[in-house]
């Protein structure tokens, strides 16, 4: 077993706001050379909590937020707006049920330290705007910090949490953001469950967001805390963004499940900051990641591409599936580990959006083989001027090999992971450790540092033109790389996402059968979930062209 990671996740619960764990679902989820099984097995009455049970969050909360579109200008007569619309449309219909108001809000603690709106954008007050929402059918929610001002500098909750909580049940409000500014750099472990205790002597049941932005791994501990935990910075409307909090995100997928999940945070869909291929690709893959589905634009004036993308009910079923396993990449187009690296990268504050891979490929004319060899050492691709790195300065055997923006000697390793000695023909060897660029197998596609061996895989010519060619005639490739991502689903079945993360030009993927089954099916069922067709059953695996950036989701139902 190359890996096994386990979601544990309540199966019976009141919801009575009481943090106590009555009966607990372990689900196994065991990954054998790219194979997946489920195993569940109950247990009852355990004494540990694991994630926080105050009866919410058995699937990913869904709404809308303020933030991402509207930052500070917000009021009660555009909550008012949202809502209404929220329901007029058909978006509370298919999920859509929380309206959160982020920061901005809260003016001053009244003389018993009371907070209070902003008497000129909510002169109603929260408890009646909160019953306005809740007659809607919908549900209310508020944001705050674990610090003494929030990020736009209004009172924050540090030191007043009781209070805070008490005037939040007060006013009927039933989601809590709660954000990390101003924080007298106190460990998030010891503010966020002051807030926790507090939310839960009130008696009732707010879901509890945590917004640490990652900072100190929360998903490690705040399963006992909150109800989700931001796992990342701040989103931003760009594909840069997304591919940054995706990254970040994949590789906590052992931690979520029923009752706490992983946030990278809410949708940008329908800002206007990205193609609606980049839209669905943001999407689904925040479905199939089992991330929180908080809409972050205009809804009162969202366009038909950006409606048609939030309420597609097949996307919006994967996230919601009771079986609440957070999906993963099982593809080994890249390095198993990719994600782990990006996460390292990010925590370090570097971006790994710059992190590009380097596939070993057949020889082709194009740009994305043909390399610069620097007078210092580094080689630079053509195509965009990334040069060759070992990333995270990783002097293990099958360090991942890829290209990043070229720097300075400011890197953690003295910019070492980017200096080849290079004799043409013949061995690349980094100067971080002397290891050898490596084909793996042979074969490919994956390209790794390895000691040096002398082995044919580990020999290189330069040609005229700059493609760097090895001796079984493939050339080293800068590939943002095609992923293959699953998840299994309550009813057997496995929903699968074929992602194109390359620039540029359609490209071909392929989904084998014993690559989302442990026990692979003789054929199976194949429903693409956004053409809503059944595309019919297949053979031991499925294939099909997916555009640059973007994503072909499936329903895969096996037959055995």
């Amino acid at each position: 077993v190359s890996s096994l990671y386990t979601n544990e996740a309540v199966v019976s619960t009141q919801s009575t706001g009481s943090f106590s764990v009555e009966t607990r679902r372990t689900i196994s989820i065991m990954r054998m050379n790219n194979k997946i099984v489920l195993c569940v097995v109950v247990l009852s009455l355990l004494g540990a909590v694991v994630s926080l049970d105050n009866g919410l969050a058995r699937v990913p909360q869904m709404g809308w937020n303020s933030w991402n579109h509207f930052g500070c200008r917000i009021s009660e007569q555009l909550i008012q707006a949202t809502a209404k619309t929220l329901v007029s449309s058909g978006l509370a219909k298919v999920g859509y049920e929380y309206v959160n108001i982020d920061d901005c809000w809260a003016s001053y603690r009244n003389a018993t330290g009371f907070i209070q709106p902003e008497n000129s954008t909510f002169p109603s007050g929260m408890l009646a705007l909160a019953n306005q929402v809740h007659s809607l059918g919908l549900k209310f929610g508020l944001y705050s910090d674990a610090g003494n001002h929030t990020c736009a500098g209004r009172p924050g909750s540090l030191g007043y949490e009781t209070k805070d909580a008490q005037q939040y049940a007060a006013w009927n409000v039933d989601y809590l953001k709660y954000d990390n500014c101003y924080n007298e750099n106190i460990p998030p472990e010891e503010r966020y469950p002051i807030m926790r205790d507090a939310l839960n002597k009130t008696g009732r049941p707010i879901f509890f967001s945590m917004c640490e932005w990652g900072q100190d791994d929360p998903a490690t501990w705040a399963p006992e805390v909150g109800n989700s935990w931001r796992t990342t910075t701040d989103i931003g409307d760009s594909w840069d963004s997304v591919l940054n909090n995706l990254d970040i995100n994949a590789a906590l997928y052992p931690y979520a499940g029923p009752g706490g999940w992983n946030d990278p945070d809410m949708l940008e869909v329908g800002n206007g900051g990205m193609t609606t291929t980049e839209y669905i690709s943001h999407f689904s893959l925040w479905a199939i990641s089992k991330a929180p589905l908080l809409i972050g634009c205009d809804i009162t004036n969202m366009t038909k591409d950006t409606f048609t993308i939030l309420t597609n009910t097949e996307v919006i079923a994967i996230n919601q599936d009771p079986l609440g396993v957070q999906g993963k990449v099982v593809s080994n187009t890249l390095p198993e580990n990719l994600q782990e690296v990006k996460r390292k990268l990010a925590k370090k504050g570097i971006a790994p959006s710059g992190v590009g891979m380097v596939l070993a490929l057949p020889c082709v004319n194009a740009p994305s083989q043909q390399w610069t060899i620097n007078a210092n050492g580094q080689i630079a691709s053509q195509y965009d001027g990334r040069c060759l790195d070992v990333l995270n300065c990783d002097e293990d055997n099958g360090a991942p090999v890829g290209v990043y923006p070229c720097h300075g000697t400011d890197s953690e390793c003295d910019d070492s992971n980017q200096l080849w000695n290079f004799t043409n023909p013949g061995t690349i060897k980094t100067q971080l450790d002397g290891n050898c660029l490596d084909v793996w197998n042979s074969v490919g596609p994956q390209v790794t540092a390895w000691d040096c061996n002398g082995g044919d895989n580990q020999k290189w010519t330069l040609t005229k033109d700059g493609y760097l060619q090895s001796v079984d005639n493939l050339c080293l490739t800068e590939s943002n790389g095609e992923e293959i991502w699953a998840a299994p689903l309550v009813d057997g079945s496995s929903a699968v996402i074929l992602f194109n993360r390359n620039d540029e030009g359609q490209t071909n993927i392929t989904v084998s059968w014993d690559q989302v089954f442990l026990v692979a099916p003789h054929a199976a069922t194949v429903r693409d979930l956004w053409a809503h067709s059944t595309l019919g059953v297949f053979v031991g695996n499925f294939s099909t062209s997916v555009v640059a950036h973007g994503v072909s989701v499936l329903k895969v139902t096996p037959h055995y």
